[in-house]
């Protein structure tokens, strides 16, 4: 389970390091693209995704702020009980958070991916397709050595 969690890690920090948000929101709304034919909003979605994993380093920094302010009041964080008076000041900051992003987004008139353009089109290249079979191998490799492992 460790090394399942480490391959999550990595991959994830290997995305989010060599992508800009632009280009991942892009992505992910080209991956579901064909969820459309059901009504399922693809660029909503997407946008959703990119929003959370832009604050997740602005949520690990408040937590940082609020632990360090906690400790001088004297809080000890070893039990599950101690956790509370970190989780509701980050939970009530980060719904302010989202509230202002909110009321941003609605003053910039934002209504989806309705008629959207974008600046820049993306398209798939002879790398892009040579990363994405090296991916597929590896992902592939790695699953029959955890069946192997298995037997």
């Amino acid at each position: 389970m460790v090394i399942r969690l480490l391959y999550l890690v990595m991959g994830t920090s290997l995305l989010t390091l060599t992508t800009s948000p632009l280009q991942l929101t892009d992505g992910i709304e080209k991956l579901l693209k064909p969820f459309n034919k059901i009504k399922v909003p693809s660029h909503e979605i997407a946008m959703m995704m990119t929003i959370a994993i832009r604050f997740i380093p602005t949520l690990a920094e408040e937590t940082d702020k609020i632990m360090k302010a906690q400790m001088a009041r004297g809080a000890d964080f070893e039990t599950a009980k101690a956790m509370i008076p970190l989780l509701v000041p980050l939970f009530v900051n980060a719904f302010r958070r989202a509230d202002e992003l909110a009321t941003a987004m609605e003053a910039r008139c934002y209504n989806g991916g309705n008629n959207r353009t974008k600046m820049k089109e993306t398209h798939m290249s002879k790398v892009d397709l040579g990363a994405s079979i090296v991916f597929v191998l590896a992902a592939a490799l790695i699953m029959a050595v955890e069946f192997l492992i298995e037997i």
